[in-house]
């Protein structure tokens, strides 16, 4: 007999040492809803889940109030029939980890969680020999940005422009 999900994500959260594998799964991380967007912060963008027309699966544009740009999204939809103005997505769960469908000012809704449910690993603790510091030249703000080593094609020379924060491929030189 081949074991349940369940017992799978449990031995997986328990390989991974993940001390009580059974709390994380029971956690919540698929009954979450994005944060009212009156509580977000200023520029955090709004997430509000995605309701299906009623009886169907299938994935309509958001509500015109939702978009960023109406008007845009208005004319990429022009001429397209229902069903074909956005892709027919379903949102991936797995170890216990549901997505949802939401609109975030996009004109089709696009899976998302928020960090808590989904846990980021911004590969912040691996060094990285590709990231080189930025230009001596660049501006006071660039702090903590990564860059990279330039490799300029034919023609084209490392260099710097003036307020980039790093180099990059100067033609002419």
């Amino acid at each position: 007999m081949a074991p349940s999900r369940v017992a799978l994500a449990l031995a997986v959260a328990a390989a991974l040492g993940v001390a009580d594998a059974k709390a994380l799964l029971n956690s919540g991380r698929t009954a979450w809803t994005p944060e009212p967007c009156e509580e977000l912060e200023p520029g955090v963008p709004c997430a509000k889940l995605y309701e299906h027309p009623q009886g169907s699966t299938m994935v309509m544009p958001c509500p015109v109030e939702s978009q960023t740009s109406a008007d845009g999204c208005g004319a990429l939809f022009a001429g397209k029939a229902d069903g074909m103005q956005c892709p027919q997505i379903t949102c991936p769960k797995a170890l216990g980890v549901t997505m949802k469908l939401v609109c975030t000012g996009g004109c089709c809704p696009t899976c998302w969680a928020p960090d808590h449910v989904v846990n980021l690993d911004r590969h912040s603790a691996l060094e990285k020999p590709a990231v080189v510091p930025p230009a001596p030249q660049a501006p006071t703000t660039c702090g903590g940005v990564r860059c990279f080593e330039p490799m300029c094609a034919e023609g084209f020379a490392k260099g710097h422009q003036q307020g980039d924060c790093c180099y990059s491929c100067i033609s002419g030189r």
